[in-house]
């Protein structure tokens, strides 16, 4: 894994083990891990000097342009590019930190014996300063995923700060500053949004086409990666280099995939086919012995770990297809969809005509009463996000349950399933925090996140910048794993230039009459053929996980018989036993179109949870980014309780 570091004012901080250094003098920046030559970009114009680390579409005379602007202190300039990056810039004693706005590329730091230190990575940092769990923060994501202002600026090391997206980190004579930098905007109309979503998704793919010599991406057959892969195959074609090859995973649970893929390169010319076969072998929590004993963590326990097994063979696939650049349309559910919770933003703008049409869309698709969705649409239109926030502490203190049916995603925010999981010390103390945030002044109907400062203040809009968080947390989990196989892996939809423009359009204008996605059908319309994208399909990979969840019962049970969430007070184990036995259920029958009983507990807070313990695992042992990596040091991160 590749990452990068620096200093201001520290002289107890030596050189990362490996690293090599981009410039010194008291402010030094070090590379660690195997950069590609063209993620490593540095211009400077007299004493202001600027790296930009990462895939960056923009040219050499952009860069310029934006060091000059940067002079005037112009931070959001540099951030509109497309590509996934840093900015690092320094001028005199002032150095200045940039991350992007969805997420997946954070910064860290932390104040070591003199001076601060930061880094693009936690894990680091945490190894430096020999950091402890934040075992608080940790529950607080796997309980309170959709708060993220409860473990705002907080990384998932005690002592280690990250800093939110839409801020800048000022570093001076030793002391760190955050910065804001992403102003409110007003939103854009339908077509206004829908061109600079079509012109931001053309440079964020074509800029990455450009930049490989055989650009890959993947084809699930679902409408996100089929517009992805078409503009790959048409800037592939304007630049006469070779053919981009598509990748589909062929799950034998969910059929549907490879035919409705390759339907899409059938009506290209520029795009080769690849299928990817799976199989017992590969199934959710296969495995997962091979994960405890040799999988390299990443900084968080963002990715589903218990897929690692279809990861790896993936990779394994697109790297053995000699791709050194592979697109996915991770993502664009969270920049494009449209969270039911906008039911309540109508109703609080009092579009009850408008409202009332949408309700009874989604009454049919859901197999439910209108009614119902408008009823809880008005009941949040009457609530104020510190009301939420209160109601959320008094649901943790009870049993931590929440209501079932889709009528609960309507709302400012919620109790995750795995809430009912945790210990009922730590729900109380996740109660404290709740109420403490709904009483600070930054916490109100009009702000969300400061980090998100264009939200316009509403549940639906606040929903979709929390998917774009947790969707970017994911993402950048992935690609520090794919690092490990030398893929190279991005997701244009999560770029802060695509991000913007996705969502400069309130969420409720985002869902429309004219067909799913309609503002990317509207952005991408002539650029690519519109009948390609009539017939996509998306399959249900449920089965597969109820499958291999089954399958693996017994190392589960194992994994779970004494687990360091426990320890950690985390967890409930008994608690979490019970509901891993109602999940296992009978045992499983993989002949060919054997029924399966339906389970009764939620397959995701499962996932999450499995995840969650295999990443403290790793971390535990050692198997981690180290800052001090020499054979005789010993891993700085401490695995043990914080209060």
């Amino acid at each position: 894994m590749r990452w990068f570091a620096g200093t201001s004012e520290s002289r107890s901080v030596a050189r990362p083990t490996g690293a090599r250094t981009l410039w010194d003098g008291p402010d030094p920046l070090w590379l660690v891990g195997d950069w590609p030559a063209d993620e490593v970009r540095v211009v400077s114009r007299g004493g202001m000097r600027m790296a930009v680390l990462g895939v960056c579409g923009a040219t050499d005379a952009e860069l310029e342009v934006g060091l000059a602007v940067a002079r005037g202190g112009a931070l959001r300039h540099l951030t509109g590019w497309a590509g996934s990056y840093h900015v690092v810039l320094r001028t005199g004693s002032r150095t200045v930190v940039l991350g992007d706005l969805a997420g997946v590329r954070q910064v860290f730091h932390a104040e070591p014996a003199d001076g601060v230190v930061y880094a693009s990575h936690a894990l680091p940092l945490a190894d430096l300063t020999r950091a402890g769990l934040d075992t608080e923060a940790f529950a607080a994501r796997l309980a309170c995923p959709d708060v993220p202002e409860l473990v705002a600026g907080r990384s998932m090391f005690a002592g280690v700060s990250r800093l939110e997206p839409g801020h800048a980190l000022e570093l001076a004579h030793g002391v760190a500053r955050v910065r804001l930098y992403e102003q409110h905007r007003a939103p854009l109309d339908f077509p206004a949004a829908a061109d600079a979503l079509g012109r931001a998704l053309t440079a964020a793919v074509g800029r990455r086409v450009a930049g490989s010599k055989r650009p890959g991406a993947d084809l699930s057959g679902g409408r996100d990666s089929a517009v992805l892969a078409l503009l790959g195959a048409r800037s592939v074609s304007m630049a006469k280099t070779r053919d981009l090859i598509a990748v589909t995973w062929a799950e034998p649970c969910a059929p549907g995939d490879p035919e409705s893929a390759a339907g899409i390169v059938a009506r290209s010319a520029r795009m080769r086919h690849i299928v990817v076969p799976g199989g017992v072998d590969h199934l959710p929590y296969t495995g997962l012995e091979d994960v405890l004993n040799g999988t390299m963590m990443p900084d968080e326990p963002g990715f589903s770990l218990i897929g690692m097994a279809r990861t790896t063979r993936t990779l394994q696939a697109v790297r053995d297809a000699g791709i050194d650049m592979h697109v996915t349309g991770y993502g664009g559910d969270a920049v494009l969809g449209t969270p039911l919770a906008y039911l309540a933003d109508l109703a609080m703008d009092r579009r009850r005509l408008t409202a009332a049409r949408h309700a009874r869309t989604w009454a049919r698709n859901l197999g439910m009463g209108a009614y119902d969705l408008a009823a809880a649409a008005n009941r949040v239109a009457r609530t104020t996000f510190p009301q939420a926030l209160d109601q959320l502490a008094e649901a943790l203190v009870g049993a931590g349950r929440v209501d079932p049916g889709p009528a609960a995603s309507i709302a400012w925010c919620t109790v995750a399933p795995a809430a009912v999981w945790t210990t009922p010390d730590m729900r109380r103390r996740l109660a404290v925090s709740l109420r403490r945030l709904a009483g600070e002044s930054v916490v109100s109907a009009g702000s969300v996140v400061a980090a998100d400062p264009a939200v316009h203040g509403r549940p639906g809009d606040r929903a979709a910048w929390v998917a774009v968080r947790r969707a970017a947390e994911r993402q950048r989990a992935y690609q520090q794993l794919a690092e490990r196989t030398g893929v190279r892996v991005q997701a244009p939809y999560l770029d802060t230039a695509v991000v913007r423009a996705g969502l400069s359009l309130p969420a409720w204008a985002r869902d429309r009459d004219d067909g799913p996605r309609a503002l990317l059908t509207a952005a991408v319309q002539g650029l690519i053929p519109g009948h390609t994208l009539g017939a996509v399909h998306r399959a249900d990979y449920t089965e597969a996980e109820r499958r291999g969840l089954r399958l693996n019962a017994g190392t589960l049970r194992e994994l779970f018989a004494d687990p360091l969430l426990a320890e950690l007070g985390v967890l409930d184990p008994a608690e979490l036993r019970r509901s891993l036995d109602h999940a296992i259920g009978a045992a499983p029958s993989l002949a060919k179109g054997a029924p399966i009983a339906q389970s009764p507990v939620a397959l995701g807070p499962i996932a999450d949870v499995v995840s969650a313990e295999l990443w403290l695992r790793g971390v535990w042992e050692g198997r981690v980014m180290r800052w001090d990596a020499t054979p005789s040091s010993a891993p700085g991160v401490r695995i043990a309780a914080v209060a």
